[in-house]
């Protein structure tokens, strides 16, 4: 790690976790510093995020990955986080998992040179940042279909529409793991239920084609009505599988 982490920032982070129980290594706590004094850096001129407040800007971009860590269990090891913006949560998931490859999609290219930044200073390894459109790098086979375990993303406009079109990427049996309040969470529960009906609004209809159904709902307690929440999708057909 090239930058050395702010001590103070170090404890108010493992302050935190200790709040919330999540377990948390020196390591990882001086990677969150180091991370959060490179936000604050360059927030100061470029709107990254709009959380100022550090208590606010931990609990949000550090501990709420933290609380979904359980949900990733069991998922095979590529994540792509979809309108990553400074990085959240696919980098947070990376810094808790190293073992972990994540594709970062970002279309706004001083976000994404600033998680190149973080990356670089924090000395990932196989994380790969992209900057486009999500829509646009399906369209073109920029990215590989069937080759992400773990779809996420945390902001994004439409979430009906990301999960259909993200269905393609992901392997037999992928998982998604998205942040969501709870108008969102009602359209999940009203549309990705295995009911065998067809959906009654055409916008989630690709969703509910492809075969999404909810995994797990756990609650976001520093927040009111936030959760995560783990989608999957079915696995391939024993049919279709060799031998």
């Amino acid at each position: 790690m090239e930058t050395a982490a702010d001590p103070a920032i170090v404890e108010e982070i493992s302050r935190i976790f200790r709040q919330h129980r999540l377990p948390l290594e020196p390591g990882q706590a001086q990677a969150f510093a180091v991370y959060l004094a490179l936000l604050e850096r360059w927030n100061a001129s470029i709107n990254l995020t709009s959380i100022r407040d550090r208590t606010m800007a931990i609990q949000r971009h550090f501990a709420e990955p933290a609380m979904a860590m359980q949900l990733l269990g069991g998922a095979g090891p590529v994540i792509l986080c979809a309108g990553s913006g400074a990085g959240f949560p696919g980098l947070p998931f990376k810094i808790l998992d190293p073992e972990r490859e994540c594709v970062l999609v970002e279309a706004n290219g001083k976000k994404a040179t600033f998680m190149r930044e973080v990356a670089e200073t924090l000395e990932l390894e196989d994380v790969t940042v992209l900057e486009g459109r999500l829509e646009e790098m399906l369209a073109s086979g920029e990215l590989e279909a069937e080759s992400v375990n773990v779809l996420t993303a945390r902001a994004w406009t439409g979430w009906a529409g990301l999960l259909g079109l993200g269905a393609s990427l992901m392997v037999p049996g992928g998982r998604a793991v998205i942040f969501v309040g709870d108008e969102t969470l009602r359209a999940l529960r009203r549309h990705l239920t295995d009911s065998g009906e067809p959906p009654g609004d055409p916008e989630w209809a690709p969703a509910v084609h492809a075969g999404w159904t909810i995994r797990r709902i756990i609650n976001l307690p520093h927040l009111d009505k936030g959760y995560a929440v783990s989608l999957e999708l079915p696995q391939a057909e024993a049919s279709m599988l060799p031998g």
